[in-house]
């Protein structure tokens, strides 16, 4: 890792964003620790991180987005989303992903977070909410972290968002993060379209000048009512940015996350392994967030949660379904096994849209799973961390 890095979280953040990020890197060690060993024990089942989209409201209408919004818009409830937290709680579990919609339109956003100063968000959004006033209020909370979706520079944002103004305004959102001196985060959703811009060293320049700490490299993964699987990656893209990726860790002056691979550059996912699942604005809690499908439902203040996770076999075959699949994304890699998978258990829709449908009708596409081309890491920092932090123990059985 280029020693810059610390550095610039050092002189760029907060006391307070600073502590509360050491405060997340021990408690997430001890989360994924308590994970590991409830694995190893037999011990009853709970993910170390939970994602919630909390609300399926938004401001942009994204292409290949799995979001389907409604009239009313869906939302958990403040006293759902406290309980999946104080039940995360008694796991060890404290770090939460708040993802949308757009997140930022729930009208009790900042009032979870402000409840909760043990917990840790990462707060998923396009940026266009973000002004003064809501980043002064996150910087004197400290315990979030804004990772704000960028898809692509002027004209691709335009493209891909549907507006004119969205890039301008999420670079602003971005600026007002910085200034507040908050640990900021982009991400990236890797396609056709924006790999030439997004997976180059101008584009880490950039955000460098910008003053961002991280960024978060997703690969494209075409959802919901307008897919566009034509943006997808080739094999070659795929392999071509696992090789960015390694490479630049060495030499970039961010952090550089990804959740594809381990540190051998074997191909993992975190809902296969359990170390993560999500919940959605209904109170579907799913695979992930593009498994849009279920066998259970949150109960008003989420205190069946326990329950749904260790006592219905739903989640657990799934994870065994995806292992034996490749550990890839399933509805890119396996959509029709993973529609007759579904079917098979009767699991409930839970996208607002025809998710079987939309299953049946995919093509099969070319996932993260690339086997003989797997790519070690070449950082130290990285390998160490992905060994010992995330992907190291023997969660695939």
């Amino acid at each position: 890792m280029n020693p810059l890095v610390p550095l610039r979280i050092m002189l760029g953040c907060s006391f307070r964003s600073q502590w509360n990020l050491l405060r997340f890197c021990w408690n997430g060690n001890g989360a994924v620790r308590a994970f590991e060993r409830r694995l190893k024990k037999g011990e009853p089942f709970f993910p170390a991180f939970i994602m919630m989209s909390i609300t399926n409201r938004c401001n942009l209408h994204c292409k290949g987005c799995w979001v389907e919004q409604t009239k009313p818009p869906m939302a958990l409830s403040l006293k759902q989303m406290q309980g999946i937290i104080d039940t995360a709680k008694k796991y060890g579990s404290k770090f939460f992903g708040l993802l949308g919609g757009e997140p930022l339109l729930h009208p009790d956003v900042m009032t979870l977070i402000e409840n909760n100063p043990q917990a840790y968000f990462q707060l998923f959004t396009n940026g266009t909410l973000l002004d003064a006033d809501i980043c002064a209020r996150l910087a004197k909370l400290g315990n979030v972290t804004p990772l704000i979706s960028i898809e692509g520079m002027e004209t691709e944002s335009r493209l891909r968002r549907g507006r004119d103004d969205v890039f301008a305004k999420s670079i602003a959102g971005l600026e007002a993060a910085i200034k507040a001196k908050l640990f900021t985060g982009v991400a990236a959703s890797i396609n056709r379209n924006n790999y030439d811009e997004l997976v180059s060293t101008e584009y880490l320049d950039f955000l460098v000048k910008k003053g961002v700490h991280y960024i978060w490299y997703y690969i494209y993964r075409p959802c919901g009512s307008s897919p566009e699987p034509e943006r997808a990656l080739d094999v070659e893209q795929i392999v071509g940015l696992r090789r960015f990726i390694v490479e630049q860790r060495r030499k970039a002056k961010l952090m550089i996350i990804d959740a594809y691979w381990d540190a051998d550059g074997n191909a993992v996912c975190p809902g296969a392994m359990g170390l993560s699942h999500h919940i959605a604005p209904n109170g579907a809690v799913e695979f992930c967030p593009i498994v849009q499908s279920t066998d259970g439902y949150l109960n008003e203040d989420a205190s069946n949660l326990e329950e749904i996770f260790q006592k219905n076999p739903y989640l657990k075959q799934l994870r065994q379904f995806s292992v034996q699949n490749g550990r890839c994304c399933l509805p890119m890699a396996a959509p029709h096994e993973l529609k007759d998978f579904l079917s098979e258990r009767k699991a409930f829709d839970s996208s607002n849209r025809d998710y079987p449908q939309e299953l049946a009708a995919a093509a099969p596409l070319p996932c993260h799973h690339v086997p003989g081309q797997e790519l070690p890491e070449k950082s130290l920092a990285y390998r160490w961390g992905k060994r010992h932090y995330f992907f190291g123990f023997g969660a695939y059985g």
